[in-house]
Parts: C-alpha cells; sequence; structure tokens
C-alpha cells in the first residue's frame, strides 16, 4: 500500500492548495479506503485514523470549517500562498482556511503591519487584501517599554512609525499607529496632540463608516469631539 502521506500531498499538489478539510478526504477513493471512512463518519474518528499515518510533511488543525489535514508550514505562509493566487478580501480569506478567525484577524493585522500585504479599500468599502511587492528591508525596531517617557524620543518613534507604516504614503491610520506602538492610551495621546501643537502633523476626519468599532476606538478624538482617523507628516 502506497504512503498515504504520500497520496495526500499528492491530492494538495493537484488542488494548488496548502490544506484540506477532513471531510473531503472521503471523496477520493483510495484515502476513504484505506483509511475505511464511511458517509457518516465524524471528524474527530477521521483524524483518529489519519494522524497515525502523518508524518513530518503534514499536521491536523482546526480552522473555519472545523478539523483540516495541511501542510507543516507557517500560518504566515499558508496566508501568502493564498493570496498570491488572487488578492482578496478579509471574509474571502477566511472561507475554508485552517486558521481560527480570530488567529487570522491578528495575524493578517501584523503582515499588513510589517509590509507584507497591502490593504486597499474599494468604492463599497471592501477590504482587499494583495502581497505587497515592495516590502520593507527590514522591521523598524520601535521599543514598547512604557518606561520610556521622554517626549522627544517618543515624537521620533511616532514619525519612525508612520514612515514605516506609510510606506511612502501621505495619509496613515492613526488605529494603525497605536496598534503598531503599542503604548499606552494616554502616553500616545499626549505624543499626538504634542505634534499637533508643534504643526508637525495634521489629523484628518474621513469616513468612519470604512472602519470597525475597534478601528474607531482606536483612532483619535480632537478638543471639538471629531474622530480623527488618519494623519499626515508636515516635512517642513
Amino acid at each position: 500500500m502506497e504512503n498515504i502521506e504520500k497520496q495526500i500531498i499528492d491530492i494538495l499538489d493537484k488542488k494548488g492548495t496548502d490544506y484540506l478539510t477532513l471531510k473531503t478526504l472521503k471523496n477520493h477513493s483510495y484515502i476513504k479506503n484505506a483509511l475505511k471512512l464511511t458517509g457518516k463518519m465524524q471528524n474527530t474518528n477521521i483524524k483518529k485514523k489519519l494522524a497515525p499515518h502523518l508524518g513530518d510533511a503534514l499536521k491536523i488543525v482546526n480552522g473555519y470549517k472545523g478539523l483540516y489535514v495541511v501542510r507543516d508550514i507557517s500560518d504566515t505562509d499558508f496566508v501568502i500562498n493564498r493570496i498570491h493566487k488572487k488578492a482578496c478580501s478579509l471574509g474571502e480569506l477566511k472561507q475554508h482556511f485552517p486558521i481560527q478567525t480570530k488567529d487570522l484577524v491578528k495575524l493578517v493585522s501584523q503582515m499588513v503591519m510589517a509590509g507584507q500585504l497591502c490593504v486597499e479599500f474599494s468604492t463599497s468599502g471592501t477590504i482587499h487584501l494583495s502581497i505587497n511587492a515592495n516590502p520593507p528591508a527590514k522591521q523598524i525596531d520601535i521599543s514598547q517599554e512604557a518606561s520610556e517617557t521622554d517626549t522627544s524620543n517618543d515624537r521620533q518613534k511616532m514619525r519612525a512609525a508612520y514612515d514605516h507604516i506609510g510606506g511612502g504614503r501621505g495619509f496613515v491610520r492613526i488605529y494603525a499607529m497605536r496598534e503598531y506602538l503599542g503604548w499606552p492610551e494616554e502616553r500616545f495621546d499626549q505624543t499626538l496632540e504634542q505634534l499637533v501643537k508643534e504643526l508637525a502633523i495634521q489629523l484628518h476626519y474621513g469616513d468612519p463608516s470604512i472602519l470597525t468599532e475597534k478601528q474607531l476606538k482606536a483612532s483619535f478624538v480632537d478638543d471639538e469631539g471629531q474622530v480623527c482617523i488618519t494623519l499626515t507628516w508636515r516635512d517642513v
């Protein structure tokens, strides 16, 4: 009998994917017969039969549609390999994906902040993800130690975050900078307010409907009670 793990890898290669739900394995006659799978067999029982046959190339994980058999690669590679085929929204990405939704959202956010992924907003407000063709050469090291309270140093770190996240774009979302720096709310707001007073930056309102409730809360409310979504740095 041919190796079951090799058979599954061949199936993945032919489909051009890195993962399959355990239920779909029942559609492949060789796997079905080799593992003695039945039509009504549940994922937990399929897992018990399949697990002993997996080596270093495959693993079983819990994702959006239950249990999956996947290539033994990083979650980041899963995302990059999928989006590399075709740009898609986060909603499209999570469909049938072998990563829990909450973990996928966190991972995609980190990849956007690191410059691995690009985000585009359609006229309907849908967010599309694509691979960044020109990722940053290296991650900018911005300390997150709350004990560092030197205001001059904080302004420099905020500028570094602005340059890193913006990647050359003028308008940068405030919530993205807040999440990237990871500072306490008071420290971030004080630094932002000081930069506004110095006329180093300009705040912009924008359309709040394009942001989630969490992103809105992580934006900035000015003295007039207006929610500022983005900022630009004045290079004067």
